[in-house]
């Protein structure tokens, strides 16, 4: 199975899905707290609990350039 995680970190909310095989199976939606990176960091902790490989990470909003270990990041510019 494929997996993939797409993290939106806004400056009020980080919002965060897991795709397999194309499918959200998984949800995360919680306020933006001061540092950001604390609520992407929650959001690839939670999404990919349990799972048997290390899915592939894109980060986009504000605080997309507030971590080192994502796979892609896109600009909404």
């Amino acid at each position: 199975m494929a997996y993939s995680i797409g993290i939106d970190s806004g400056s009020t909310a980080t919002k965060g899905i897991l795709l397999a095989d194309g499918v959200i199976t998984r949800r995360f939606l919680v306020p933006t707290p001061f540092r950001p990176a604390t609520a992407i960091t929650e959001a690839w902790e939670t999404l990919r609990e349990g799972l048997e490989t290390t899915p592939f990470l894109t980060l986009t909003g504000y605080g997309r350039q507030l971590v080192d270990f994502a796979d892609k990041q896109v600009t909404e510019i």
